[in-house]
């Protein structure tokens, strides 16, 4: 696919550098009873990524004043992220983003959004992941110490546009997996409206992840996402 670039090397170097050498060969999440691969990236609609549902994978930005930049698939609209891999000859893909917080901003994020399915009708079509306890995912960031990973449903019935429930990760050199316990994630402390965390899980339409800052400075970095996968 003429599309798919390299990282430039120095990525990769500094994959390997943090030790990630092990996961190259990993060309997508196996799916099984006990899995249910949410997005691994390997499949492509119109030259741009959708989830393993078929679903839209977009980016957008929010801020409290200041406008914000990405750079992600060239001429994408909406916006999208690049399809990457760690060396030439890796049949792996990854899900790729630059992104650049600007201040004065008291808050302001890039987001990277996985929906499930393709809308159906005009709306969003959910998946039931209450039977899975955690959400394992691949992810690597420079620039920022934190990706938010948040939990959204729309067009089910939950009456809620911001403040789903989410956790913060702390990131680790290289590229890592990370595992995120579902009864963990919770809404944010400046949520106004609470939802029950089942409910939301149990209409699952997207899941998102952001490089994002508060009392924002000046940040920029890249993001790699891969292998998003509910577990038993």
């Amino acid at each position: 696919m003429k599309y798919l670039r390299s990282l430039t090397p120095l990525l990769v170097a500094l994959t390997f550098a943090a030790g990630f050498a092990s996961h190259l060969g990993e060309s997508s999440a196996a799916q099984s009873d006990n899995n249910f691969v949410y997005a691994d990236f390997e499949k492509t609609e119109n030259n741009r990524l959708v989830s393993n549902g078929g679903g839209l994978v977009q980016i957008y930005t929010s801020q409290e004043t200041t406008p914000i930049q990405f750079k992600g698939l060239a001429n994408a609209s909406p916006g999208a992220p690049d399809i990457v891999r760690l060396k030439q000859d890796d049949p792996n893909h990854l899900a790729a983003f630059e992104y650049n917080l600007t201040s004065p901003n008291q808050w302001a994020n890039v987001t990277l959004e996985i929906q499930g399915h393709p809308n159906k009708d005009g709306k969003p079509v959910a998946d039931d992941v209450t039977a899975y306890k955690n959400l394992s995912v691949q992810l690597y960031a420079t620039g920022v110490d934190y990706l938010r990973v948040e939990f959204v449903t729309h067009g089910q019935g939950v009456s809620l546009n911001s403040g789903f429930p989410q956790t913060s990760i702390k990131m680790r050199p290289g590229l890592n997996t990370y595992v995120i316990p579902l009864k963990s994630i919770t809404q944010p402390s400046w949520a106004q409206q609470k939802v029950e965390t089942r409910d939301v899980l149990r209409q699952l339409t997207a899941v998102s992840i952001s490089a994002y800052c508060n009392q924002c400075l000046p940040q920029h970095g890249t993001v790699l996402v891969d292998n998003l996968v509910f577990q038993r």
